[in-house]
């Protein structure tokens, strides 16, 4: 046990410890009805991607776009990224970091190796929470039918009939959606848009010129 706190005390492994303890402290509230944990998710990232458009989806809801890490909650999904970096930051720490000499090349690979680390767990999140996606669908479409009429922001290069994204603020928490338009209205980045209608049998809303 005091090998287990040494080693997860020691930097690069202590960041993700950290964080991991900020985690489960999040979750134990949670549990204990302190705060709402919103299963119904966080952001939703689900996308079909046109290679034929330019996407300029950037932070951290573009890692989500790319990696797939869709249809489940933002929380469920960035609490099981952390646990995977934590776990191969950890057995990195023991069997590899260890045997480096103290000094800047130590900090300079423990760096490194934060970095390498967390983008290797994406894929690995993305496969782990594959099976979940449809334990949350029903909550989703009740989600998805409460944002119909809310303003939206596009946040792709345009909006067409088969492609496009808008980024929706509700309740606090930022929502990247799927969006489509029909061809007699034209909306490009940045433009502001109105969320006239849900398709859940694509998942896409239909999208509008916000009116002035």
């Amino acid at each position: 046990m005091d090998q287990l706190f040494n080693v997860a005390s020691q930097f690069p492994t202590v960041i993700y410890s950290t964080l991991l303890g900020v985690v489960v402290i999040y979750w134990l509230i949670g549990m204990l009805g302190l705060i709402d944990l919103d299963f119904a998710g966080d952001i939703d990232v689900d996308a079909d991607i046109d290679a034929d458009i330019d996407i300029n989806v950037g932070g951290l809801t573009g890692l989500f776009l790319t990696f797939g890490l869709t249809g489940v909650p933002f929380t469920l999904v960035i609490s099981i990224i952390i646990l995977i970096c934590w776990l191969i930051s950890f057995y990195l720490q023991f069997y590899l970091l260890s045997w480096l000499p103290d000094g800047w090349l130590y900090y300079v690979m423990g760096a490194i190796t934060d970095f390498v680390v967390f983008l290797v767990s994406l894929p690995i999140t993305a496969v782990i929470i594959r099976p979940l996606k449809g334990m949350f669908k029903s909550v989703e479409t009740t989600t998805s039918q409460n944002l119909v009429g809310s303003e939206a922001t596009v946040v792709t290069g345009k909006v067409t009939g088969s492609f496009g994204q808008a980024r929706v603020f509700n309740e606090g928490a930022e929502i990247l959606l799927d969006v489509r338009c029909d061809d007699q209205h034209s909306l490009s980045k940045g433009d502001k848009g109105l969320l006239i209608e849900y398709t859940s049998d694509s998942h896409t809303y239909i999208i509008a010129p916000y009116p002035h």
